[in-house]
């Protein structure tokens, strides 16, 4: 057997060990360099059978998974097999290294994303997952922290396959054949119940990638979010506002029962697009550049008439809240100034209502909400508290060209008007 941490160690003759990634019951993971190919970096990955009495099995075994990473390895975003061999009893295989940052580095607990970019990074993700289906393989492992973001396009790749891991944790019976096996693979609050049970399915890898989904709009880790007694679905929906279609998309993805979810990548990556027929895309990360999205052709942005509803509600709510707000300070009978405090509070409010909510995961006042449209920056992103406070004041500019601020919208290509171009924003319809 070889020594514990392979650091220092040349196998096969030519891969060289240069440092530890990771270990577990399923195995270690080293950085290492191949001498035979210009130092080009690799990963070795070395299991850890459980039963070194069935060394056969376990051989065959590996072979065939090995043979199944190696096909699967032709597509771009999954990292190819250089190599897989047995070294004294002990198995290796040897990957591609993939540069970049893992998405768990862009997840943030109680920071939210937008539901424009969470529905782009879905289909990212479901674009290379539906290859692997397409050859009868559940993922079983898919979680942020198995999911590289490549640059320069921050695609997807898709790492750390759980088939192998699986041939590590095989209990054999007196007769040697496969009884169980001793772990369950996969990551809490990523696997469904299917498997947990041992029983993993393509709808199970489906599953994994709505509750990503739920994590980035939410902000919340999957194990933390409570379960629905009843139903045992997730609960998720309270913790923050998107689109009904997209709500039921995300919660088909993650039903509980097996036969409600999306059957594989395909189907689910089918619902996606639909989705994206009427948002913008969105860069993954975290301060993407204020570029203009001039590609999308399919993109809806808010006429003039839904607008000028969506501010009639809004008006109306400011209105109100200004009355009620004078009676709770001042008292029905003070009639002195009354038009002067209604004013100045139908400002103060309508700035706190209006930058707080469409630079909110939101994106949008009440009367947006209703009518389905949402601001965004100039890259389909949540705006900026700044840049929602530039839009309220800059509103000033279209009410003094006596409106013709607001009318120039009907002549632009993305019907904005001179507030969205002063603060560099747009007002989009949201997916139906």
């Amino acid at each position: 057997m070889l020594q514990q941490n392979l650091v220092g160690e040349v196998l096969q003759g030519h891969y060289q060990v240069i440092s530890q990634l990771g270990g577990g019951g399923f195995g270690d993971t080293f950085l290492a360099i191949d001498t035979s190919k210009f130092n080009r970096q690799c990963v070795v990955k070395r299991l850890k059978p459980q039963n070194q009495s069935t060394m056969q099995w376990v051989e065959q075994a590996f072979e065939r998974e090995a043979r199944m990473l190696e096909a699967l390895g032709r597509h771009p975003r999954i990292p190819d097999l250089l190599g897989f061999f047995q070294e004294q009893q002990e198995f290796f295989l040897v990957q591609e290294f993939i540069s970049g940052s893992n998405l768990r580095a862009h997840l943030i607990r109680g920071q939210q994303w937008d539901e424009n970019r969470v529905i782009f990074i879905l289909q990212n993700i479901l674009e290379v997952l539906e290859f692997v289906h397409q050859h009868g393989v559940v993922h079983r492992d898919i979680k942020p922290d198995n999911l590289i973001l490549q640059n320069p396009n921050n695609q997807i790749v898709l790492i750390d396959f759980g088939a192998v891991k699986q041939i590590s944790t095989q209990v054999f019976n007196t007769q040697g054949q496969v009884a169980s096996t001793t772990y369950v693979v996969g990551t809490q609050g990523y696997m469904p119940i299917e498997q947990m049970r041992g029983h993993p399915m393509l709808c199970s890898d489906i599953y994994a990638v709505g509750m990503i989904g739920i994590e980035a709009l939410t902000g919340v880790f999957p194990h933390e979010l409570g379960t629905d007694p009843n139903t045992f679905e997730v609960i998720w929906r309270p913790r923050v506002l998107v689109s009904e279609d997209f709500a039921r998309v995300l919660s088909t993805m993650t039903a509980y029962h097996p036969s409600q979810r999306y059957q594989n990548a395909t189907l689910a990556l089918q619902a996606i697009r639909e989705l994206t027929q009427t948002v913008l895309p969105s860069s993954v990360r975290q301060t993407p550049p204020p570029q203009p999205v001039t590609t999308n052709t399919n993109v809806r942005y808010a006429g003039f008439s839904t607008r000028f509803a969506a501010d009639i509600i809004d008006k109306t709510i400011l209105i109100i809240a200004s009355f009620m707000f004078d009676f709770m300070t001042n008292g029905a009978a003070n009639a002195d100034g009354f038009w002067g405090r209604l004013f100045f509070y139908y400002i103060v409010i309508g700035f706190v209502y209006a930058t707080v909510m469409e630079s909110s995961a939101i994106q949008g006042t009440v009367g947006k909400m209703l009518l389905g449209i949402a601001v965004t920056d100039a890259s389909g992103n949540r705006i900026t508290f700044e840049q929602s406070a530039k839009r309220y004041f800059s509103k000033i500019l279209s009410y003094i060209t006596f409106l013709f601020g607001f009318f120039i919208a009907g002549f632009t290509n993305k019907k904005q008007t001179l507030h969205d171009i002063v603060s560099k924003s747009l007002v989009i319809r949201k997916s139906r």
